[in-house]
């Protein structure tokens, strides 16, 4: 791809170099705090595939960082900030936004560029019978208009400090159609941008449990309670197993869901 019209954001690490000892390829921006360091150095950095040039800032945020905790909160507010100083920063060009949360499995950078071509961002799905996206993996195509969507997700984080981008995100593209059945095609109500999803091989716990064979990525972006963190990586332990044992591991970690399943079904 061609070079970057601007500076680097402030604030971000080096980048990863090419072989030949220069930065080069489909930037990849990630954020992370010392929590979700051990995410970031064990899965996901070892998965990030050749042909991105990494971009990563370790934010200096204490605590757990659980969901929606006064220190998950803040990491998105400078997640965002982030996020509209690098489109600034790379007008015209294609880059991916990524918590660290995600491991890469069968993803070709260039490829990102053949899908929706006319899409100004691409998300994944939030699950597999709602329409809502999710904003832990995003692609953007740079440009003014990119700029002013996120910049206005950033004032209404502002406006409203309890909650996370991704509600806010949903509610600017669907209006009152948040958690609703999926009722429209992509990019309806979005207005200011043209979007829309990335395919089901870009898959999220939340879409279901197990996981298909083929994968692009996997995104761990289902916790319940206190010790994300540790459940994030659970879920990846569980996720090689059934990998390296298809069919004995697949058939294991559907068995050992029954239990709590039938309990919950028991209390409800």
């Amino acid at each position: 791809m061609g070079g970057a019209k601007g500076g680097k954001p402030p604030g971000f690490a080096a980048r990863s170099p090419g072989r030949d000892g220069h930065a080069r390829g489909m930037r990849l921006y990630c954020c992370y705090t010392p929590a979700h360091a051990v995410l970031f150095r064990d899965w996901f950095l070892p998965s990030v595939p050749a042909g991105f040039e990494l971009v990563a800032e370790a934010l200096e945020i204490e605590g757990a960082g659980d969901f929606l905790s006064p220190e998950f909160l803040r990491c998105i507010r400078l997640k965002l900030d982030r996020m509209v100083s690098s489109i600034e920063a790379n007008a015209g060009r294609t880059i991916v936004w990524s918590d660290v949360d995600i491991r890469f499995f069968d993803l070709v950078p260039a490829a990102l560029e053949g899908i929706e071509p006319r899409a100004d961002v691409l998300f994944q799905r939030e699950a597999c019978r709602y329409a809502d996206v999710n904003a832990g993996f995003v692609v953007i195509r740079c440009s003014a208009r990119t700029g002013r969507f996120f910049a206005r997700i950033r004032e209404a984080l502002a406006a409203h400090p309890g909650e996370n981008e991704q509600r806010l995100l949903n509610r600017m593209l669907f209006g009152n159609a948040v958690n609703n059945p999926l009722f429209a095609a992509s990019g309806a109500g979005a207005g200011e941008v043209e979007w829309g999803y990335l395919p089901w091989g870009f898959y999220a716990r939340t879409h279901g449990w197990p996981p298909p064979r083929r994968l692009t990525i996997y995104h761990a972006n289902y916790t319940a309670g206190a010790d994300a963190v540790g459940q994030k990586i659970r879920q990846f332990e569980e996720l090689d197993q059934i990998r390296r044992h298809p069919i004995l591991g697949r058939w294991w970690s559907c068995a050992r869901r029954v239990p709590g399943a039938f309990a919950r079904r028991l209390g409800g």
